[in-house]
C-alpha cells in the first residue's frame, strides 16, 4: 500500500478528483452512456457524503474552528440530498431532469471546493498522522458498506423514476448505522 494511502485527507482528495472526473463525463455521450455515468456518479456521491457525515464531520466538531465549518458543509450536503431526492421523482433524460442534474453538478462542485479549502486544511493541521489514518480506515469501511443503488450500470436506461427512492434507503441505513456504538474510531 502506498504511504499515506489511508490518510483521510488523501482519501477525500482522491474521491473529490473522481467526482469531478465523473461530473465532467455525465454530459458527454448518448442517453444510455449518460445513464451509466449518472448512476455511477450517484453511487459515488452518496457513499462519499455518508462517509463524511459519519466519520469526518463528527471529528471536525471536536476541533477548534471545526463547528462552523461542519455546520456549513452539512447544510451543503442537505441541499445535495434534496436534489438527489428530486431526481428520484423525475424521469431520466427529460428537460426537468437535466436542469436538476445540472444544478446538482454545480452544487457538488461548489461543496467540493469548500471542503478542499476549509475541511481538508483543518484535518491536515489539527490531526496527527495516526489519527488521520484511523479516520481513513473508518471512512473506507463506511464507503464500502453503504448500500448501492441496485441499478445495474449495464441495464437499459430507465423509464419513470430513476433512482427509485435510493436516498430514502440511504437515510434509513445512516440512521440505523449511527445507532451502532462502534462508529467511533
Amino acid at each position: 500500500m502506498v504511504k499515506g494511502a489511508l490518510d483521510i485527507v488523501v482519501l477525500i482528495r482522491r474521491d473529490h478528483a473522481e467526482l469531478r472526473s465523473v461530473l465532467n463525463r455525465v454530459a458527454a455521450g448518448g442517453a444510455d452512456d449518460r445513464w451509466v455515468t449518472f448512476s455511477h456518479l450517484s453511487d459515488l456521491l452518496i457513499r462519499h457524503e455518508v462517509a463524511e457525515e459519519l466519520v469526518v464531520y463528527p471529528e471536525l466538531l471536536k476541533l477548534r474552528g471545526g463547528s462552523a465549518v461542519t455546520h456549513s458543509r452539512l447544510e451543503d450536503q442537505a441541499v445535495i440530498e434534496r436534489l438527489l431526492i428530486a431526481l428520484d421523482r423525475q424521469e431520466f433524460d427529460t428537460h426537468s431532469f437535466e436542469l436538476t442534474a445540472a444544478r446538482l453538478g454545480l452544487d457538488v462542485l461548489e461543496h467540493i471546493g469548500k471542503e478542499d479549502a476549509q475541511v481538508l486544511p483543518l484535518l491536515e493541521t489539527k490531526l496527527g498522522r495516526r489519527r488521520r489514518s484511523a479516520l481513513g480506515r473508518r471512512f473506507l469501511e463506511v464507503e464500502h458498506s453503504v448500500p448501492s443503488s441496485g441499478a445495474s450500470p449495464t441495464a437499459r436506461r430507465p423509464t419513470g423514476a430513476t433512482i427509485v427512492d435510493r436516498t430514502s434507503v440511504i437515510s434509513t441505513w445512516m440512521r440505523d448505522s449511527a445507532a451502532v456504538s462502534d462508529l467511533a474510531c
